[in-house]
This record gives C-alpha cells, structure tokens and sequence, in this order.
C-alpha cells in the first residue's frame, strides 16, 4: 500500500469510527434539507436552489493550522463505462457494478483507498453506506489510473477549508458548516460531482461539488439522495457560522475557483 492509500485509509476508519452519530444530520434540519437534489435533464448537470437554512451564529476564524504532514498524490481511476466491483480482492467474492455516471451526469471516478494487492485496487464507493469500500481488477478493467496532487482539508473546528497541492497550501478560505442540530460530518471522502446552478445568484452559488458521502436521516429529497457537498452561497454574512444543514458552504469567488481546478475524484478531509 502506499503512503497515500494507507493515510487515506486509516484516517477513514478513525474519523468515521468517533464520528458516525454525526453522518445521518449531514444534510437536515427542521428549516428544509440542504442536499444536492435530483439531475435536471439538460445535459448540464445543475443543482436545486430551493434551501432554508437556520442556526446559531458564531465568530469567523481568520486562518488555521494545515498538519505538516507529508502528502503524497492521491491515484484516481476514471472509467467511461460500468466497472464491476468486489467485496475483497478475489474474483469468486460477492461483486457490485457501479455506472460509468453519477445520478447528475458525472464521468465515474474513485478514488484509490488501498493499492497493497497486486492487481487490485480498493476504492472509495460513493453513496450508502458512507465510507463504504471495493475492490477492483485494474487489469482488463479498461478503466485509467490518474495521479490528483490537489486535495481539500476542511477543519470543523478552524471553521476552514483549505486547498493544498501536495503539502503546500494554495488557498484558505473561511466556510459556513453545519449547525449544532444537523453537523457536518467527518471523514474522507471524494469529489464525485462538478454542478453548475442555472442561477449564480442561488442558495447554492455559481457551482457545488457533490461529495461521495450521504446523510443516514436524509434518505429521499427532491428525487435525491441526501448528497453532501460544498458549494457557494447567497448569503455571504453565513460564511464562518454554524448555520448550514451540513454541506460546507464558501465564498463563490472561491467555489468557481475549486470548480476550475479540481478534477473529480479529488479527496477531501473533514476533520
């Protein structure tokens, strides 16, 4: 396994494992839910900007602290067609095909949690439960295998959002995250989707990126699945507050900018 995969993978199971009361509020609250909702079907995928969104206010931080840890570049496989999965790295274990597109259109990509096993590879499968792993024949697959040096870390406490390339830091911005009744929650998860809202203006902002986890208490709104993400926002005065349903809002300035230069399938810490 490389340094990555083995990062990856144990900050997996130690942030889901303290933080997994927190996953069903991820998207809810008692104002409305604030969940990517169903694809339109233009060929453009967009996002629903119907959100309410309720919660305690608190200080905005003005930087945070990124680890000085070494990064090692995360491996991305990409595939223009369905890829069939396994629950262990044998071909004879139960098995799950995942499509080639995301509900919105988007080009299929997973990242690689775990490449100790010649020949295969364990990847990050989007949707429920959240967290949830497989494994791969890379070989005869037909899928590519894609080096991402770009990752975000969001900091729940810094109340930040920081983008990295390798261990230098390109950008920190400021974020709303979840309120105390529907907090954001933890772990590592992937950029599945790329959205563009028909109206910049929006609750959303000009762009949202769709994470590969899910709310366990928001299982069906608007034709969706409860769908975390990070997106841009109406209200810039919400940016440092606990206020959201549990996506991860930020600047719009800053949301078009992560639009512009990360690839799906980049991977994204909340901690």
């Amino acid at each position: 396994m490389n340094t990555t995969a083995r990062r990856i993978r144990s900050t997996a199971l130690a942030t889901l494992a303290l933080t997994a009361g927190l996953l069903g509020s991820a998207c809810s609250s008692g104002g409305g839910p604030e969940a990517i909702a169903s694809p339109t079907s233009s060929t453009t995928a967009q996002v629903s900007t119907t959100v309410a969104d309720s919660g305690s206010a608190s200080t905005a931080p003005s930087s945070t602290t990124v680890p000085a840890v070494e990064r090692q570049p995360a491996q991305v496989i990409r595939s223009d067609h369905d890829l069939v999965v396994h629950s262990q790295p044998t071909l004879e274990s139960d098995s799950r095909t995942i499509p080639a597109q995301t509900e919105f259109g988007s080009a299929l990509a997973l990242l690689v949690t775990d490449d100790s096993v010649g020949g295969w590879m364990e990847v990050l499968v989007p949707g429920r439960p959240t967290g949830a792993t497989a494994w791969l024949p890379l070989e005869g697959s037909g899928a590519s295998l894609r080096t991402v040096t770009l990752s975000l870390e969001v900091d729940l406490t810094a109340r930040t959002l920081t983008l990295l390339d390798g261990d230098q830091v390109l950008l920190t911005t400021p974020v709303a995250i979840g309120s105390a009744d529907a907090p954001t929650p933890t772990g590592v998860f992937s950029i599945t989707d790329k959205l563009q809202d028909p109206d910049p203006n929006g609750a959303y902002g000009p762009f949202a990126l769709g994470l590969s986890g899910r709310s366990e208490v928001l299982t069906d709104f608007a034709g969706g699945d409860g769908q975390i993400g990070i997106h841009g926002t109406n209200d810039p005065s919400s940016i440092g507050q606990d206020v959201s349903h549990g996506c991860i809002r930020v600047p719009n300035e800053v949301i078009t900018h992560l639009n512009e230069v990360l690839p799906l399938g980049t991977p994204v810490v909340v901690r």
